[in-house]
């Protein structure tokens, strides 16, 4: 396995009046070129679970491994760590500064050690993989769009060459256009570079369209883990722990209920169009045959 928790719980302010469990007993496993993405509630510790990926936290007790080694071994191998595992936050954009986009991005790979030849190639390369355009390379990024600032702060991550990619809410407070850009794009970087994401989000759409595997997570533990499938069809488990199935699944649900011949476990409005089509189709057929 790729990445490995191993009993890992953690307590904020241990041994203080505030002293709150944040996690309880994690185990997981994260193989080499998944697309996972964990979801719950607010509270319910997602945002600590990943920040222990790279080592941002460490564990009250229990192993944080990656490629077999724990991370907290030593303070050279946690910085190789962080390295690999690259983590996006909530509006990333907040954390651009330099005076332009490619001097932001480059930034990273730079303080990495490398030289500026080699810290050009990779800036360039992630900056192409992210969608921004070289006439934008000389602006400052905050002369950027909403949806671009997103995406030049994904590119100073990628620019790392990480090998697993953490993203925490990436479409948060976007417009629809700036959130169907950074959507496209986390699908186009899963295709080309076949690197490890894993993505946190509140939209069971999003989830739907890009995972392949869902972790769900309520008060520090986590409760469900499957595909795509077999979490979303747990429409009453989810709902107990105020979550919901994508919007979609209801509708098909609805369709069933009318007596219409459906599949449920349909979570995508593509998949949706098609079947919805198909179905059309037959029923116009089979009145056009009545005449």
């Amino acid at each position: 396995m790729q990445l490995q928790l191993d009993g890992v719980n953690y307590v904020y302010s241990e041994g203080t009046a505030f002293e709150k469990k944040a996690l309880g007993n994690i185990n997981l496993n994260i193989g080499k070129g998944e697309f996972v993405a964990i979801i719950g509630h607010t509270g319910s510790g997602k945002s600590t679970l990943i920040q222990h990926f790279n080592g941002l936290i460490k564990p009250t007790s229990g192993k944080v491994l990656f490629e077999g080694a724990d991370i907290h071994e030593n303070k050279k191998l946690l910085k190789t760590t962080r390295q690999k595992i690259g983590l996006v936050f909530q509006y990333p954009e907040a954390q651009l500064f330099e005076i332009t986009v490619f001097k932001d991005v480059a930034f990273g790979p730079l303080n990495m050690g490398l030289s500026k030849e080699e810290a050009d190639v990779r800036t360039r390369n992630a900056l192409e993989i992210v969608g921004i355009n070289e006439c934008d390379f000389e602006k400052s990024p905050f002369e950027l769009s909403g949806g671009q600032k997103r995406r030049a702060a994904i590119a100073g991550v990628l620019a790392m060459n990480p090998e697993i990619l953490v993203l925490d809410e990436p479409t948060a407070g976007l417009d629809p256009r700036g959130r169907d850009e950074i959507l496209f794009k986390i699908k186009e970087m899963r295709d080309k570079l076949n690197i490890t994401i894993i993505l946190v989000s509140h939209s069971m759409e999003d989830v739907a369209k890009l995972a392949d595997r869902v972790i769900v997570m309520s008060d520090g533990h986590i409760v469900m883990d499957g595909t795509v499938k077999e979490v979303f069809r747990e429409v009453g488990a989810l709902s107990k722990i105020g979550l919901a199935a994508p919007k979609i699944s209801y509708l098909m649900k609805a369709l069933k209920e009318k007596g219409f011949d459906v599949p449920i476990d349909i979570y995508t409005p593509n998949e949706a169009a098609d079947i919805i089509y198909n179905l059309l189709t037959r029923q116009k057929s089979k009145s056009g045959g009545a005449k």
